[in-house]
Protein backbone atom coordinates (compact mmCIF):
# COMPACT_ATOMS: atom_id res chain seq x y z
CA UNK A 1 0.00 0.00 0.00
CA UNK A 2 1.29 3.45 -0.67
CA UNK A 3 2.10 6.00 1.89
CA UNK A 4 -0.82 8.38 2.04
CA UNK A 5 -1.11 11.64 0.76
CA UNK A 6 -1.49 14.74 2.74
CA UNK A 7 -4.75 16.19 2.70
CA UNK A 8 -5.67 19.96 2.22
CA UNK A 9 -7.02 21.69 5.47
CA UNK A 10 -8.45 25.26 5.48
CA UNK A 11 -10.41 27.78 8.06
CA UNK A 12 -13.89 29.10 7.01
CA UNK A 13 -14.60 32.05 8.13
CA UNK A 14 -16.70 35.14 7.86
CA UNK A 15 -16.19 39.33 8.74
CA UNK A 16 -19.15 38.93 10.91
CA UNK A 17 -20.58 38.11 14.82
CA UNK A 18 -22.56 35.09 13.76
CA UNK A 19 -20.40 32.90 11.53
CA UNK A 20 -22.22 30.13 8.81
CA UNK A 21 -22.64 26.94 10.63
CA UNK A 22 -23.93 27.56 14.43
CA UNK A 23 -24.32 31.52 14.43
CA UNK A 24 -25.99 31.42 18.15
CA UNK A 25 -22.26 29.94 19.43
CA UNK A 26 -20.97 33.70 19.84
CA UNK A 27 -22.90 33.47 23.04
CA UNK A 28 -20.70 31.33 24.28
CA UNK A 29 -17.98 32.31 27.18
CA UNK A 30 -15.09 31.46 25.30
CA UNK A 31 -15.58 32.66 22.18
CA UNK A 32 -14.45 36.20 20.83
CA UNK A 33 -16.24 36.86 17.48
CA UNK A 34 -17.69 40.14 19.27
CA UNK A 35 -13.79 41.50 18.28
CA UNK A 36 -14.67 41.46 14.37
CA UNK A 37 -14.10 45.04 13.44
CA UNK A 38 -10.68 44.76 15.23
CA UNK A 39 -7.45 43.98 12.77
CA UNK A 40 -6.22 42.67 16.22
CA UNK A 41 -8.67 39.88 16.12
CA UNK A 42 -8.07 38.87 12.58
CA UNK A 43 -3.96 38.99 12.56
CA UNK A 44 -4.53 36.88 15.63
CA UNK A 45 -6.20 34.11 13.93
CA UNK A 46 -4.43 34.21 11.01
CA UNK A 47 -0.91 34.44 12.06
CA UNK A 48 -2.39 30.52 13.66
CA UNK A 49 -3.06 29.79 10.68
CA UNK A 50 0.25 30.76 8.86
CA UNK A 51 2.03 29.30 11.85
CA UNK A 52 0.23 25.74 11.56
CA UNK A 53 1.01 25.84 8.30
CA UNK A 54 -3.13 25.30 6.99
CA UNK A 55 -3.84 25.45 3.41
CA UNK A 56 -6.34 28.74 3.37
CA UNK A 57 -8.06 30.87 5.10
CA UNK A 58 -11.24 31.41 3.40
CA UNK A 59 -13.89 34.17 3.84
CA UNK A 60 -17.56 33.93 3.26
CA UNK A 61 -19.59 36.55 2.82
CA UNK A 62 -22.93 37.81 2.04
CA UNK A 63 -24.92 41.07 0.91
CA UNK A 64 -27.92 41.41 2.66
CA UNK A 65 -29.32 40.52 5.97
CA UNK A 66 -31.38 37.44 6.73
CA UNK A 67 -34.82 38.81 6.38
CA UNK A 68 -36.63 35.64 5.49
CA UNK A 69 -37.63 34.09 9.20
CA UNK A 70 -40.85 36.12 10.35
CA UNK A 71 -40.79 38.45 7.37
CA UNK A 72 -38.34 40.82 8.44
CA UNK A 73 -35.00 40.88 10.30
CA UNK A 74 -35.15 41.32 13.71
CA UNK A 75 -34.58 37.62 14.44
CA UNK A 76 -31.06 38.31 12.78
CA UNK A 77 -30.38 40.91 14.28
CA UNK A 78 -30.87 39.49 17.81
CA UNK A 79 -28.77 36.33 16.90
CA UNK A 80 -26.54 38.35 14.51
CA UNK A 81 -26.97 35.72 11.89
CA UNK A 82 -24.06 36.22 9.45
CA UNK A 83 -24.30 40.09 10.87
CA UNK A 84 -22.97 42.08 10.95
CA UNK A 85 -21.29 41.94 7.82
CA UNK A 86 -18.14 43.66 7.08
CA UNK A 87 -16.24 43.24 3.96
CA UNK A 88 -13.58 40.66 3.90
CA UNK A 89 -11.82 42.14 0.79
CA UNK A 90 -10.76 44.54 2.69
CA UNK A 91 -9.06 42.38 5.58
CA UNK A 92 -7.05 40.11 3.36
CA UNK A 93 -4.44 42.72 2.42
CA UNK A 94 -3.58 43.60 6.30
CA UNK A 95 -3.59 39.43 6.73
CA UNK A 96 -1.36 39.16 3.85
CA UNK A 97 1.22 41.42 5.55
CA UNK A 98 1.58 40.00 9.25
CA UNK A 99 1.99 36.03 7.32
CA UNK A 100 4.20 34.63 5.25
CA UNK A 101 2.95 31.24 3.44
CA UNK A 102 -0.69 30.91 4.17
CA UNK A 103 -3.45 31.11 1.06
CA UNK A 104 -6.38 33.38 1.26
CA UNK A 105 -10.01 32.88 -0.52
CA UNK A 106 -13.14 34.64 -0.28
CA UNK A 107 -16.75 34.61 -1.60
CA UNK A 108 -17.84 37.47 -3.87
CA UNK A 109 -21.04 37.44 -5.89
CA UNK A 110 -21.64 37.45 -9.76
CA UNK A 111 -24.70 38.82 -9.44
CA UNK A 112 -24.51 41.93 -8.29
CA UNK A 113 -20.22 43.23 -8.86
CA UNK A 114 -19.44 44.44 -12.36
CA UNK A 115 -16.80 42.35 -13.87
CA UNK A 116 -14.31 45.38 -14.85
CA UNK A 117 -14.35 46.57 -11.20
CA UNK A 118 -13.80 42.89 -10.20
CA UNK A 119 -11.12 42.17 -12.11
CA UNK A 120 -9.02 45.15 -10.98
CA UNK A 121 -9.67 44.37 -7.26
CA UNK A 122 -8.48 40.77 -7.80
CA UNK A 123 -5.37 41.50 -10.01
CA UNK A 124 -4.21 44.09 -7.03
CA UNK A 125 -5.05 41.59 -3.98
CA UNK A 126 -3.00 38.96 -6.63
CA UNK A 127 -0.08 41.46 -6.38
CA UNK A 128 -0.48 42.35 -3.12
CA UNK A 129 -0.38 38.57 -1.94
CA UNK A 130 2.10 37.52 -4.30
CA UNK A 131 -0.26 35.00 -5.52
CA UNK A 132 -1.95 33.70 -2.38
CA UNK A 133 -5.40 34.59 -3.33
CA UNK A 134 -8.69 32.63 -4.89
CA UNK A 135 -11.68 33.73 -5.83
CA UNK A 136 -15.33 31.40 -4.70
CA UNK A 137 -17.62 32.20 -7.39
CA UNK A 138 -20.87 32.37 -6.31
CA UNK A 139 -24.44 33.32 -7.69
CA UNK A 140 -26.69 35.08 -4.55
CA UNK A 141 -29.21 33.72 -3.32
CA UNK A 142 -30.53 36.01 -0.71
CA UNK A 143 -33.70 38.28 -1.87
CA UNK A 144 -32.43 41.11 0.62
CA UNK A 145 -29.41 41.55 -1.76
CA UNK A 146 -31.27 42.28 -4.33
CA UNK A 147 -33.39 44.60 -2.94
CA UNK A 148 -29.74 46.23 -1.88
CA UNK A 149 -28.95 46.25 -5.55
CA UNK A 150 -32.01 47.98 -7.30
CA UNK A 151 -33.66 44.95 -7.75
CA UNK A 152 -37.23 43.95 -7.17
CA UNK A 153 -36.85 40.27 -6.62
CA UNK A 154 -33.90 37.94 -6.84
CA UNK A 155 -32.71 36.95 -10.35
CA UNK A 156 -34.08 33.30 -10.90
CA UNK A 157 -31.12 30.01 -10.49
CA UNK A 158 -30.66 28.98 -13.62
CA UNK A 159 -30.48 33.35 -14.91
CA UNK A 160 -27.61 33.81 -12.14
CA UNK A 161 -25.18 31.03 -13.66
CA UNK A 162 -26.28 32.36 -17.33
CA UNK A 163 -25.40 35.57 -15.97
CA UNK A 164 -22.30 33.93 -14.33
CA UNK A 165 -20.50 32.45 -17.46
CA UNK A 166 -20.52 35.35 -19.36
CA UNK A 167 -19.31 37.05 -15.74
CA UNK A 168 -16.25 34.78 -16.23
CA UNK A 169 -15.97 35.66 -20.14
CA UNK A 170 -15.21 39.08 -19.00
CA UNK A 171 -12.96 38.52 -16.64
CA UNK A 172 -11.01 35.88 -18.02
CA UNK A 173 -10.70 37.99 -21.34
CA UNK A 174 -9.29 40.62 -18.58
CA UNK A 175 -7.28 38.76 -16.62
CA UNK A 176 -5.70 36.37 -19.65
CA UNK A 177 -6.37 38.30 -22.50
CA UNK A 178 -5.85 42.29 -22.34
CA UNK A 179 -1.90 41.77 -21.29
CA UNK A 180 0.33 40.31 -23.62
CA UNK A 181 3.09 38.48 -21.11
CA UNK A 182 5.74 40.33 -22.29
CA UNK A 183 3.97 43.93 -22.16
CA UNK A 184 6.05 44.98 -18.99
CA UNK A 185 9.39 46.36 -19.96
CA UNK A 186 9.65 48.46 -16.78
CA UNK A 187 13.08 50.05 -18.10
CA UNK A 188 13.82 53.35 -16.45
CA UNK A 189 17.06 53.82 -19.20
CA UNK A 190 14.80 53.35 -22.21
CA UNK A 191 11.71 55.23 -20.48
CA UNK A 192 9.36 52.42 -21.44
CA UNK A 193 7.11 50.78 -18.60
CA UNK A 194 4.79 48.98 -21.12
CA UNK A 195 4.93 48.34 -25.01
CA UNK A 196 1.13 49.82 -25.92
CA UNK A 197 0.58 47.54 -28.94
CA UNK A 198 1.38 44.40 -26.43
CA UNK A 199 -1.91 45.62 -24.10
CA UNK A 200 -5.07 45.75 -25.87
CA UNK A 201 -8.86 46.73 -24.98
CA UNK A 202 -10.96 43.36 -24.88
CA UNK A 203 -14.41 45.52 -26.68
CA UNK A 204 -17.28 42.45 -24.72
CA UNK A 205 -20.37 43.16 -25.80
CA UNK A 206 -22.61 40.64 -24.62
CA UNK A 207 -25.84 40.40 -23.53
CA UNK A 208 -25.29 41.55 -19.82
CA UNK A 209 -22.08 43.36 -20.36
CA UNK A 210 -20.43 45.90 -21.91
CA UNK A 211 -17.03 46.52 -21.09
CA UNK A 212 -14.18 47.94 -23.49
CA UNK A 213 -11.01 47.74 -21.38
CA UNK A 214 -8.14 47.27 -21.57
CA UNK A 215 -7.65 45.64 -18.04
CA UNK A 216 -6.46 48.30 -15.74
CA UNK A 217 -4.11 46.50 -13.86
CA UNK A 218 -0.50 44.90 -15.21
CA UNK A 219 -0.40 40.77 -15.36
CA UNK A 220 -0.22 39.39 -11.25
CA UNK A 221 1.44 35.98 -10.28
CA UNK A 222 -1.72 34.06 -10.98
CA UNK A 223 -3.38 36.32 -13.82
CA UNK A 224 -6.45 34.56 -12.29
CA UNK A 225 -6.89 33.76 -8.72
CA UNK A 226 -7.16 30.37 -8.43
CA UNK A 227 -11.14 29.76 -8.78
CA UNK A 228 -13.34 27.77 -6.30
CA UNK A 229 -16.93 27.18 -6.36
CA UNK A 230 -19.51 25.39 -3.97
CA UNK A 231 -22.43 24.69 -6.10
CA UNK A 232 -23.67 21.12 -5.89
CA UNK A 233 -26.83 21.30 -8.26
CA UNK A 234 -26.63 19.83 -11.45
CA UNK A 235 -26.04 23.43 -12.86
CA UNK A 236 -23.33 24.13 -10.06
CA UNK A 237 -21.68 20.63 -11.07
CA UNK A 238 -21.85 22.16 -14.75
CA UNK A 239 -20.10 24.98 -14.12
CA UNK A 240 -18.07 23.58 -11.39
CA UNK A 241 -16.85 21.14 -14.59
CA UNK A 242 -16.18 23.62 -16.83
CA UNK A 243 -14.51 26.57 -13.93
CA UNK A 244 -13.46 25.77 -10.40
CA UNK A 245 -10.29 24.56 -9.67
CA UNK A 246 -11.23 23.59 -5.57
CA UNK A 247 -15.22 23.19 -4.93
CA UNK A 248 -16.70 23.07 -1.45
CA UNK A 249 -18.66 20.34 0.01
CA UNK A 250 -21.33 20.60 2.34
CA UNK A 251 -22.30 16.82 2.62
CA UNK A 252 -21.24 14.87 5.26
CA UNK A 253 -22.03 10.75 3.41
CA UNK A 254 -18.74 9.91 2.03
CA UNK A 255 -20.70 7.92 -0.45
CA UNK A 256 -22.70 11.14 -1.60
CA UNK A 257 -19.65 12.85 -2.12
CA UNK A 258 -17.76 10.83 -4.32
CA UNK A 259 -21.01 9.87 -6.16
CA UNK A 260 -20.76 13.88 -6.91
CA UNK A 261 -17.08 13.91 -7.53
CA UNK A 262 -17.42 11.58 -9.90
CA UNK A 263 -19.59 13.65 -11.70
CA UNK A 264 -17.67 16.31 -11.94
CA UNK A 265 -14.57 14.51 -12.74
CA UNK A 266 -16.72 12.97 -15.34
CA UNK A 267 -17.81 16.58 -17.05
CA UNK A 268 -14.58 17.71 -16.39
CA UNK A 269 -13.03 15.30 -18.75
CA UNK A 270 -15.26 15.81 -21.11
CA UNK A 271 -14.25 19.27 -21.71
CA UNK A 272 -10.44 18.30 -21.98
CA UNK A 273 -9.69 18.55 -18.11
CA UNK A 274 -8.10 15.90 -15.99
CA UNK A 275 -9.46 14.84 -12.66
CA UNK A 276 -6.73 16.17 -10.75
CA UNK A 277 -7.48 19.72 -11.96
CA UNK A 278 -10.76 19.56 -9.76
CA UNK A 279 -9.71 19.53 -6.23
CA UNK A 280 -12.42 19.73 -2.92
CA UNK A 281 -12.74 20.68 0.63
CA UNK A 282 -15.36 18.98 2.87
CA UNK A 283 -17.20 21.19 5.36
CA UNK A 284 -15.83 19.89 8.99
CA UNK A 285 -16.75 20.91 12.80
CA UNK A 286 -14.34 19.28 15.07
CA UNK A 287 -14.90 19.35 19.21
CA UNK A 288 -12.30 17.70 20.32
CA UNK A 289 -10.07 17.11 23.54
CA UNK A 290 -7.68 14.59 25.19
CA UNK A 291 -10.04 12.48 26.74
CA UNK A 292 -13.72 11.25 25.75
CA UNK A 293 -14.97 12.64 28.88
CA UNK A 294 -13.63 15.79 27.99
CA UNK A 295 -15.00 16.24 24.49
CA UNK A 296 -18.72 15.52 25.43
CA UNK A 297 -18.29 18.05 28.08
CA UNK A 298 -17.22 20.19 25.49
CA UNK A 299 -19.65 19.50 23.25
CA UNK A 300 -22.28 19.68 25.70
CA UNK A 301 -21.29 23.21 27.11
CA UNK A 302 -21.79 24.40 23.21
CA UNK A 303 -24.95 22.89 22.97
CA UNK A 304 -25.89 25.14 26.09
CA UNK A 305 -24.52 28.30 24.49
CA UNK A 306 -26.70 27.37 21.25
CA UNK A 307 -30.05 28.55 20.23
CA UNK A 308 -32.58 27.03 17.52
CA UNK A 309 -34.01 30.31 16.70
CA UNK A 310 -30.50 30.78 15.47
CA UNK A 311 -30.28 28.08 13.06
CA UNK A 312 -33.69 28.15 11.79
CA UNK A 313 -33.34 32.22 11.07
CA UNK A 314 -30.01 30.79 8.48
CA UNK A 315 -32.28 28.10 7.55
CA UNK A 316 -34.78 30.72 6.14
CA UNK A 317 -32.50 32.89 4.55
CA UNK A 318 -30.78 29.89 2.93
CA UNK A 319 -34.15 28.54 1.51
CA UNK A 320 -35.95 31.67 0.60
CA UNK A 321 -38.67 29.42 2.99
CA UNK A 322 -39.98 31.36 5.98
CA UNK A 323 -39.86 28.32 8.07
CA UNK A 324 -41.89 30.03 11.49
CA UNK A 325 -45.06 30.02 9.03
CA UNK A 326 -44.95 26.20 8.97
CA UNK A 327 -46.40 23.68 11.41
CA UNK A 328 -44.31 20.99 12.56
CA UNK A 329 -46.31 18.38 9.87
CA UNK A 330 -46.15 20.32 7.03
CA UNK A 331 -43.90 19.59 4.14
CA UNK A 332 -41.88 23.01 2.82
CA UNK A 333 -42.55 24.74 -0.64
CA UNK A 334 -39.76 23.67 -3.08
CA UNK A 335 -40.65 26.69 -5.22
CA UNK A 336 -37.95 28.51 -4.02
CA UNK A 337 -34.92 30.64 -5.92
CA UNK A 338 -32.62 29.87 -2.88
CA UNK A 339 -30.85 26.53 -1.89
CA UNK A 340 -33.11 24.22 -2.87
CA UNK A 341 -31.12 21.21 -1.78
CA UNK A 342 -31.70 22.10 1.75
CA UNK A 343 -35.27 21.53 1.20
CA UNK A 344 -34.81 18.26 -0.09
CA UNK A 345 -34.66 14.96 2.08
CA UNK A 346 -31.23 13.49 2.15
CA UNK A 347 -32.06 10.20 1.25
CA UNK A 348 -33.22 10.68 -2.80
CA UNK A 349 -36.71 10.58 -2.06
CA UNK A 350 -37.28 13.40 -3.51
CA UNK A 351 -39.69 14.42 -0.83
CA UNK A 352 -40.00 17.58 0.58
CA UNK A 353 -38.78 18.31 4.26
CA UNK A 354 -41.62 19.45 7.10
CA UNK A 355 -40.59 22.02 9.32
CA UNK A 356 -40.67 19.27 12.07
CA UNK A 357 -37.62 17.46 9.92
CA UNK A 358 -35.48 20.70 9.88
CA UNK A 359 -36.29 21.52 13.51
CA UNK A 360 -34.95 17.46 14.39
CA UNK A 361 -31.96 18.54 12.46
CA UNK A 362 -31.02 21.62 13.73
CA UNK A 363 -31.67 20.52 17.54
CA UNK A 364 -28.00 19.62 18.42
CA UNK A 365 -24.60 21.56 17.64
CA UNK A 366 -24.51 20.40 14.07
CA UNK A 367 -25.54 22.21 10.36
CA UNK A 368 -27.87 19.49 8.53
CA UNK A 369 -25.87 17.49 6.56
CA UNK A 370 -22.46 18.95 7.61
CA UNK A 371 -20.14 16.56 9.26
CA UNK A 372 -19.17 17.05 12.72
CA UNK A 373 -16.79 14.95 14.68
CA UNK A 374 -16.61 14.74 18.50
CA UNK A 375 -13.87 12.85 20.62
CA UNK A 376 -10.47 12.47 21.16
CA UNK A 377 -7.63 13.45 19.02
CA UNK A 378 -7.06 9.40 17.95
CA UNK A 379 -11.00 9.39 16.81
CA UNK A 380 -11.25 12.37 15.34
CA UNK A 381 -8.33 11.43 12.86
CA UNK A 382 -9.36 7.61 12.23
CA UNK A 383 -12.52 9.28 11.31
CA UNK A 384 -11.15 11.86 9.38
CA UNK A 385 -8.73 9.25 7.42
CA UNK A 386 -11.92 6.63 7.25
CA UNK A 387 -13.76 9.60 5.42
CA UNK A 388 -11.63 10.94 3.01
CA UNK A 389 -10.92 7.24 1.70
CA UNK A 390 -14.62 6.48 0.48
CA UNK A 391 -14.85 9.96 -0.63
CA UNK A 392 -12.12 10.85 -2.01
CA UNK A 393 -12.29 14.32 -0.78
CA UNK A 394 -8.93 16.35 -1.22
CA UNK A 395 -9.36 18.07 2.17
CA UNK A 396 -11.45 19.45 4.67
CA UNK A 397 -12.69 22.97 5.59
CA UNK A 398 -12.75 23.34 9.54
CA UNK A 399 -15.89 25.44 9.79
CA UNK A 400 -15.26 26.83 13.83
CA UNK A 401 -17.81 26.52 16.06
CA UNK A 402 -16.22 28.95 18.33
CA UNK A 403 -13.06 31.33 17.79
CA UNK A 404 -9.95 31.06 18.50
CA UNK A 405 -11.11 27.93 20.56
CA UNK A 406 -11.59 25.76 17.82
CA UNK A 407 -8.56 26.70 15.65
CA UNK A 408 -6.43 26.33 18.79
CA UNK A 409 -7.72 22.67 19.14
CA UNK A 410 -7.28 21.86 15.88
CA UNK A 411 -3.76 23.29 15.97
CA UNK A 412 -2.77 21.58 19.16
CA UNK A 413 -4.64 18.29 19.23
CA UNK A 414 -5.32 16.88 16.00
CA UNK A 415 -2.34 18.56 13.48
CA UNK A 416 -0.14 16.50 15.27
CA UNK A 417 -2.22 12.82 15.06
CA UNK A 418 -2.83 14.14 11.62
CA UNK A 419 1.31 14.76 11.04
CA UNK A 420 1.97 11.13 12.94
CA UNK A 421 -0.56 9.28 9.85
CA UNK A 422 1.34 11.46 6.98
CA UNK A 423 -2.29 13.11 6.59
CA UNK A 424 -0.53 16.79 7.03
CA UNK A 425 2.12 18.66 5.79
CA UNK A 426 5.40 19.29 7.30
CA UNK A 427 6.63 21.98 5.75
CA UNK A 428 5.13 25.31 5.32
CA UNK A 429 3.88 26.03 1.07
CA UNK A 430 5.64 28.37 -0.98
CA UNK A 431 4.93 29.92 -4.18
CA UNK A 432 1.54 30.89 -5.44
CA UNK A 433 -1.72 29.15 -4.01
CA UNK A 434 -2.38 27.57 -7.63
CA UNK A 435 1.18 26.37 -8.08
CA UNK A 436 0.52 24.75 -4.51
CA UNK A 437 -2.49 22.45 -5.90
CA UNK A 438 -0.99 21.50 -9.44
CA UNK A 439 1.52 18.74 -9.98
CA UNK A 440 3.13 20.54 -12.63
CA UNK A 441 3.79 24.07 -10.30
CA UNK A 442 2.17 26.23 -12.81
CA UNK A 443 1.01 29.67 -11.46
CA UNK A 444 -1.26 30.33 -14.02
CA UNK A 445 -4.44 28.24 -16.00
CA UNK A 446 -3.42 25.01 -17.43
CA UNK A 447 -3.67 25.47 -21.27
CA UNK A 448 -6.78 22.85 -20.77
CA UNK A 449 -8.52 25.51 -19.09
CA UNK A 450 -11.76 27.33 -20.31
CA UNK A 451 -10.16 30.17 -19.14
CA UNK A 452 -6.69 29.77 -21.04
CA UNK A 453 -8.40 30.13 -24.54
CA UNK A 454 -8.90 34.04 -23.90
CA UNK A 455 -5.01 34.09 -23.25
CA UNK A 456 -3.68 37.41 -25.54
CA UNK A 457 -1.82 34.69 -28.03
CA UNK A 458 -4.36 32.64 -28.34
CA UNK A 459 -7.48 34.61 -29.56
CA UNK A 460 -7.35 37.03 -32.72
CA UNK A 461 -6.28 40.82 -31.56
Amino acid sequence: MSDPKPLLFALYEQASVGCGGAPSLWTHPADERLAINSLGYWSNLARIADQANLDMLFFGDVLGFYDVFGGNADAAMKWAVEAPANDPLMIIPALAAVTENLAFGVTVTTSYEHPFTHARRFSTLDHLTNGRVGWNIVTSYLSSAARNFGLEQMIKHDDRYERAEEFLDVVYKLWEGSWANDAVIADKTRHLYAQGDRVRPINHLGEHYRVAGPHLTSPSPQRTPLLIQAGWSGRGREFAAKHAELIFIAKSNPREIRQGLEDIWAKAQARGRQREDVRSLTVLRIVTARTEIEAQRKYDVLQSNYHLQAQLVSYAGDTGIDISRYADNEALSTHTEGLTSYVMHPDGSGKPLTAGDVKQRFAKVTRGSDLILVGTPQQVVDRIEEHARLSGTSGYMINPLISPGSLEDFVELIIPELRKRGLYRTQPHSGTFRSRLRADGASHLPESAYGASFRFDNTPR
